[in-house]
């Protein structure tokens, strides 16, 4: 009898395990269908001060970042600063080219107080941008007039002024292995604007490691090219004979040296219905070899664009829960970016793509299959 009852024991526990494994079994694995990305184009505008961001009619107030959402290819951003100590940002034309994400970061530029008369600049009295504006450019800039020089075409009373700054405007663009590029990478804003002088006067440019380049001085409307010298110690020198907005151009040989892609793969658990799995993209350009000059850290961005990271959905639906495991594939290129004598290095990312590479069914504890107590791994 003893024996009888414990294979009847034993029997009625194989059936309760056999009843559990089966519920686990018996969890379908799902289906889902195919994966849509989010691909409307996106502008991320930062400043360095409260401001009012307008794109394409639609402004954020008293803000310093404005997400655009859903935006055309080509638009016109306004920046307005809400502090009067500031200059206003000229409208830009924005452009995406090929990209979905767009990040602009636009320095603010705060309007100078060293002020110097006309007859103490002739006199022998340099003109210098203010300490803050070169802490916030990296660049250090001087005016300096000769006494026999004379002036003409505004009033007298007009003070000398100049400041710098870094322009927001973007001009990517697809390269192509040693193909010249250029960009305006520093503005020199000279004041008052529209005086001109019977012989150029001096700007003198300290930017900190920008010994080597290939730099030129371009008028604001393109029609007067203009030598730097390089004079060493990172000093520049370039004769101006009037004064309005300088631009100054970097010229470099873009090669690319290597292509490649980082992986990124990750397991999210997934209902019956519609499912968002959010995932981190990269785009831009980011500086790989860490020159610490603005002149080179603007051209990247600005032939590139800024690098960003944000995130993004992918939307699907699944006929069962469970659980997706899914990859993220964001190709870059490495690029190497030569300028005269220098040698410069970024990382440009390219559009990813995201994918549910499987799919698994539900994992069901012991207690749904029938059995009390332990689990099922």
């Amino acid at each position: 009898m003893k024996k009888i009852a414990f294979l009847l024991c034993a029997t009625a526990m194989l059936g309760t395990m056999t009843s559990c494994h089966r519920a686990f079994d018996d969890a379908p694995t799902p289906n889902v269908s195919p994966v849509v990305v989010d691909k409307s184009r996106t502008l991320f505008v930062t400043t360095n001060i409260a401001a009012d961001i307008t794109y394409e009619g639609k402004t954020v107030s008293n803000t310093t970042s404005a997400t655009f959402k859903e935006v055309a290819a080509q638009g016109r951003l306004k920046i307005t600063p809400r502090s009067d100590l500031y200059y206003d940002q000229k409208e830009m034309a924005v452009d995406f080219y090929d990209k979905l994400t767009l990040a602009i970061d636009v320095q603010l530029v705060k309007k100078p107080t060293i002020l110097v008369s006309q007859d103490d600049a002739k006199n022998g009295q340099d003109v210098n941008n203010d300490q803050e504006n070169q802490d916030a450019t990296g660049a250090q800039a001087t005016i300096s007039v000769s006494p026999t020089t004379t002036f003409s075409g505004v009033s007298p009373t007009e003070m000398f002024s100049i400041t710098t700054f870094v322009p927001a405007e973007t001009v990517l663009e697809s390269t192509e292995k040693g193909h010249e590029v250029e960009a305006n990478v520093l503005v020199i804003r000279c004041n008052p604007d529209g005086i001109q002088f019977s012989e150029p006067v001096t700007v003198t440019l300290g930017i900190q490691n920008s010994t080597g380049f290939d730099i030129e001085c371009i008028s604001e409307d393109g029609t007067e090219d203009l030598p730097m010298t390089d004079i060493g110690n990172n000093k520049w020198k370039v004769s101006i004979p009037h004064f309005s907005d300088w631009f100054n151009v970097l010229k470099a040989i873009v090669i690319e040296t290597s292509v490649g892609e980082e992986v990124t793969t990750g397991t999210s658990t997934i209902v019956a219905g519609q499912n968002t799995i959010p995932y981190k993209v990269k785009s831009g350009a980011i500086e790989t070899s860490a020159v610490q000059c603005v002149l080179v850290t603007t051209f990247i961005q600005k032939k590139f664009g800024a690098y960003f990271e944000t995130t993004r959905n992918a939307t699907f639906t699944s006929d069962a829960k469970g659980t997706a495991t899914w990859r993220l594939t964001q190709p870059y290129r490495d690029v190497t970016l030569t300028s005269n004598i220098r040698v410069f290095k970024a990382r440009v990312y390219d559009e990813p793509t995201f994918e549910i590479i499987s799919t698994q069914p539900e994992q069901q504890s012991e207690q749904q299959g029938g059995h009390s107590g332990g689990s099922i791994n």
